[in-house]
């Protein structure tokens, strides 16, 4: 197995559970995209994000079969049993040990779940959009487990310092929610900008209200911010046109 650089959960999971945010440095791709960019979509060449991959691919163990997703700021929740090709979505589930499951962000929340036995997973590609439009719900909903029973790892995505937002999206947030008492949680994740009708989203913690809320009380992450860190991570509203980080979650085989 070769060694790429690895942002690793601060959860107490399973042995047999495996999770990871992959770092942009140590790849093939170059320019805008250098260097570890592990996305076909976003006009990068296709055989430097090709041997990206099989980058990833040595580094973990040789069962591993990897799934990815055709992203689309959904409330889609897929849940994979046997790998396929890319699935239209935003989310997986998944409760088949030797499947890596894979969402790419470049500014977006990556979310982990997985249950206190071990023996369930998933991966959420959380940007506002999809958070507006219920994909934390569905998914906890869609799970096995109970909500009490998973726990959460919220990984690096863009930092409120750097998050400025409109009142649109503000209002959006709001009509998405149906309930006043979260409400009430979520209006404190959007600190006013000194630009008049902007914001500063929280959106780490606007996530971690949300699971909360629907009973999810075990939420563990850090403060890294994907603009402000330049040399770690690859950001898409610090630099337009750029690459993609993976998270990967998987249930051992071996184990």
């Amino acid at each position: 197995m070769t060694s790429i650089i690895k942002n690793l959960p601060n959860w107490p999971a399973e042995d047999r559970i495996h999770a990871f945010v992959t770092e942009r440095a140590g790849g093939f791709s170059t320019g805008k995209f250098a260097s570890l960019n592990l996305a076909h979509h976003v006009n990068d060449n296709f055989s430097a994000v090709e041997r990206n991959r099989g980058l990833l691919k040595s580094s973990v163990s040789a069962d591993l079969t990897f799934q990815w997703m055709y992203q689309i700021h959904s409330d889609i929740v897929n849940v994979v049993s046997v790998p396929s090709s890319p699935m239209k979505g935003d989310s997986l589930i998944c409760r088949e040990p030797g499947i890596a499951c894979c969402v790419l962000t470049a500014d977006c929340l990556p979310v982990f779940l997985t249950n206190v036995k071990g023996t369930e997973i998933a991966i959420i590609h959380a940007g506002w959009r999809g958070i507006c439009r219920g994909v934390l719900n569905k998914i906890v909903n869609k799970m096995c487990s109970q909500p009490n029973d998973l726990m959460a790892w919220l990984g690096p995505a863009i930092g409120p310092c750097h998050y400025e937002v409109g009142d649109d999206l503000k209002i959006a947030f709001k009509n998405s929610i149906s309930s006043k008492k979260l409400w009430s949680r979520i209006e404190t994740c959007f600190a006013k900008s000194p630009t008049e009708g902007k914001f500063f989203l929280d959106l780490n913690k606007t996530a971690g209200a949300i699971l909360n809320h629907l009973g999810v009380s075990n939420i563990y992450g850090n403060d890294d911010c994907t603009f402000r860190d330049s040399e770690k991570y690859f950001s898409y509203r610090r630099d337009g046109e750029t690459g993609r980080m993976v998270s990967t979650i998987f249930i051992d085989p071996k184990v």
